[in-house]
């Protein structure tokens, strides 16, 4: 049996286990203003160019917090730091829970580019063989395959399922974008068997007095799902709650975007394993170098 640490997780056997150890070393020795600060003056002494474009990204992508120089504005900073002082422990444990080291590359590009701005990790990291969220490695589709797309936009992702899969029973389609909604009907309109739900996708029922109707995937599909994909800005905790029966009974693939919250990192792997036990665990990248995004959690049951 591999050899246990202080913490409890399985001890560095490799290059990357030392490198992201090392890493967590740091945060567990450090306070939180001090890791705070050195992610401040690594930015500040970053190249201007990449500054700017920085700042570009956080005002257009306020999830992650904001950002203006000028202003002393440095939140996405803030809740970084926070993040890496208070949940060390929890991306240690997710570390170890991935099922792959391309995984684990992944998580270590991650934290390295939010502690010290390193580009090449991210750039090393990013997929250019199969579609996001469409691993074929991992997921592995077959005819009788019940997709169900949480947040799809205007048809894209399903796009890329169908020509990375080919055949499929019934893909549902959620979206509560208008426009979205009308270039997603124009979109799929080619494609057999697709139901399109203009509905929220969360973790309870409302239709009462609200202009869009909100449900769990549990309560508004019958038949056994056998893949679901989230990526609803923000709110993918709730999608996948609502989704947790099914998840429980018939034990479906999942591909669910994890950068929208920092916490998602985490938070979403911990949530499934409350939910169902057993999903090995499996991160892939298709963002850009400079801001992490593009993050996705592919899951599967044993």
């Amino acid at each position: 049996m591999p050899e246990k640490n202080a913490d409890g997780q399985t001890a560095a056997n490799y290059p990357i286990d030392d490198k992201f150890v090392s890493l967590i070393e740091d945060f567990k020795g450090l306070s939180y203003m001090q890791i705070y600060h050195l992610m401040l003056g690594r930015y500040k002494s970053f190249p201007a160019e990449s500054r700017i474009q920085f700042e570009e990204y956080c005002s257009k992508h306020p999830l992650w917090g904001s950002l203006c120089d000028a202003g002393d504005d440095h939140q996405v900073f803030e809740n970084r730091a926070h993040a890496l002082h208070e949940h060390w422990v929890d991306l240690l444990w997710l570390y170890y829970r991935l099922s792959d080291y391309r995984s684990r590359h992944i998580l270590f590009a991650l934290v390295n580019n939010w502690y010290y701005f390193d580009l090449n990790s991210l750039k090393n990291v990013r997929e250019h063989l199969y579609h996001e969220n469409f691993d074929m490695d991992v997921l592995k589709c077959c005819k009788d395959e019940v997709f169900v797309d949480i947040g799809a936009y205007a048809g894209a992702s399903v796009i890329k399922y169908i020509n990375t899969y080919k055949d499929y029973k019934t893909i549902y389609c959620y979206e509560i974008s208008p426009d979205n909604l009308s270039m997603l009907s124009k979109n799929l309109a080619k494609y057999k068997n697709i139901t399109i739900c203009p509905k929220n996708a969360s973790d309870k029922s409302d239709s009462d007095g609200a202009s869009v109707e909100t449900t769990t995937i549990d309560e508004d599909i019958e038949e056994p799902v056998t893949f679901i994909k989230i990526s609803t800005m923000g709110d993918e905790q709730k999608a996948l709650a609502g989704c947790s029966a099914h998840i429980r009974g018939s034990k479906p693939k999942l591909a669910v975007s994890v950068h929208h919250k920092i916490e998602n990192i985490w938070r979403i792997p911990r949530m499934l394993d409350e939910i169902c036990p057993g999903y090995n665990f499996y991160l892939r990248y298709h963002g850009t170098s400079v801001f992490p995004t593009e993050l996705s959690l592919l899951a599967t049951h044993e």
